[in-house]
Parts: structure tokens; C-alpha cells; sequence
């Protein structure tokens, strides 16, 4: 039985925010809150410096957000004045509690692999300003399912605009455990080709807030998991929560300086015309 019938997203992610629907639910549980609110905070920091440098005018753009979990990419594109945001979720806790925290947006229970998607949901072609697929593209380990749903992103968004996805893009070897699958980055702009989408940027966004996975030497890259983020991570900051302020402030510098990282990217694309 291969990874892919193991897996259901559906009932991992369902039991995964029933039991914790915060950030915890869907970053890194073990390591608690504290943790994952500064490595949410770094992403909001990120996505800050991407909006601001391609102009993205956040009040008059329609916005879908792909995988929209426990909010926190909701509440961010609200604090920046969106007006229109559509977001899907392959469970019903997030699409629900979603509903009832921000009234004046849309949510749907949907599987954004789907091939009937769009003809499933009130959603027009084309009709996407931005769309966003944060963390949650290297969750579909089935490659049929990943090209569908590249192949359903590009049918969404607008020819002029933008769709932002964050993976670890690793360049020579993917990284694949049960729930997760991160292609290498060429692979993924063969994908995203072949459905008429461009890459037209590329940033780092972790590089101590998340595991360091785009390592070549497969024996460092299992030492560095196993244990520094397996076991000294997890440890001390459970411990003393300090970890995360530190590496906090560290990535705030080191994606300012560098252009690639070994760990959590962010790739802007858009249509080709």
C-alpha cells in the first residue's frame, strides 16, 4: 500500500482541528502555541514584503485562500482592508468556525484537488485577483491530485494577477513522509508550466522557524531532523519557550540578506499571457 491510500487529508486534518483549532492545529503541536505564533508572526512578515513589493491592492482585490485552516491568512488579508475573500478547506471545522468568525466572507467545505471543483462551488474562471496556497500544496502527496489542483489554480486566478504558494521547493531530492510530499522545484515548474503559469519571483520565508529540508546529503538531512529539530528543538523550547522569539528575530534577518533557504519558501507566480 503506497503513502497516498494511507493518507486521508480529509480525516487527518478534520482530527487535527477538532482537537486544537488554533495554530498549534495546523502547524507544529508538539512544539505549543508560543512557537507557532512567532512562526505565524514571520509569515505575516513575508507575505508584508511580497503584497508591498507587487503592489497588491488588498481592498479591491478578490481573494481566495486556499487551505484557509484555523484563519490566520483570513485575519491577515482583513487587517489589510480585503473586502471580497472566498476560502476553502477540505474540512468542514474550518469552513464552519470560519462562517461564524468572519461573516462577511465566504467559506467552503472543498477539496481543491478535485476535477468538478468548479462546477461543484460558486466559483467563476478567472475570477481570483490573488489566490494563495500557503503550506498546503506539499499536503497532497498524490501526484495526479497536485497537478489537479495546480491545473484548478490556474483555471481560478485572473490573467493580470498573482498566486502565492509556500513549499520547501527542494532542488535535488523531494522530501516525502506520510502527510507530506515537497517536489523539487523543478518538477514544480514543469507542473505549473504545462497548466500556463509562470514563476516571476522566489523568496525565502523560514530559515530556523522550520525544519531545514532542502538539504542534498540525505545522511546531514536525517542527523539535522532527528536531532536538532527532532529532539534539541522540540525540547528547549517546550522547556523554556525562548526558541521561538530567537529564531524569529534570526529569520527576520537572514531572509532580508539571503536569496534561498533550506527550509520554507514562498514562489510568486502568475498566468502566462
Amino acid at each position: 500500500m503506497n503513502m497516498a491510500n494511507r493518507y486521508n487529508p480529509k480525516k487527518y486534518w478534520t482530527k487535527h482541528l477538532e482537537e486544537n483549532f488554533s495554530l498549534s492545529g495546523v502547524g507544529f503541536t508538539q512544539f505549543g502555541d508560543s512557537y507557532n505564533d512567532w512562526m505565524y508572526k514571520m509569515k505575516g512578515k513575508i507575505l508584508e514584503r511580497v503584497i508591498s513589493k507587487y503592489k497588491v491592492d488588498a481592498p479591491s482585490a478578490k481573494i481566495l485562500d486556499i487551505g484557509c485552516g484555523s484563519g490566520f491568512y483570513v485575519d491577515f488579508w482583513q487587517q489589510k482592508g480585503a473586502r471580497v475573500l472566498t476560502g476553502l478547506d477540505i474540512t468542514a471545522k474550518s469552513a464552519g468556525e470560519l462562517t461564524n468568525r468572519y461573516p462577511k466572507f465566504s467559506f467552503y467545505e472543498a477539496d481543491i484537488t478535485s476535477p468538478t471543483l468548479i462546477r461543484e462551488l460558486p466559483l467563476k474562471l478567472g475570477g481570483f485577483d490573488i489566490i494563495t496556497a500557503f503550506d498546503v500544496l506539499f499536503h497532497v502527496v498524490d501526484d495526479d491530485k497536485f497537478e489537479q489542483a495546480i491545473r484548478n489554480i490556474g483555471m481560478l486566478c485572473s490573467k493580470s494577477e498573482f498566486i502565492f504558494i509556500t513549499d520547501i521547493f527542494p532542488h535535488k531530492m523531494p522530501y516525502i513522509i506520510f502527510h507530506q510530499k515537497s517536489r523539487i522545484l523543478k518538477d514544480y515548474i514543469q507542473i505549473l508550466s504545462k497548466n500556463n503559469i509562470e514563476i516571476v519571483g522566489r523568496l525565502p520565508v523560514h530559515y530556523l522557524l522550520n525544519a531545514p529540508l532542502d538539504i542534498s546529503n540525505g545522511l546531514l538531512q536525517k542527523i539535522l531532523l532527528y536531532f536538532w529539530w527532532g529532539r534539541a528543538v522540540s525540547i528547549i523550547e517546550r522547556k523554556t519557550h525562548l526558541l521561538g522569539p530567537l529564531f524569529f528575530g534570526l529569520d527576520l534577518i537572514f531572509t532580508r540578506i539571503y536569496q534561498e533557504s533550506p527550509s520554507t519558501e514562498m514562489i510568486i507566480c502568475r498566468p502566462k499571457k
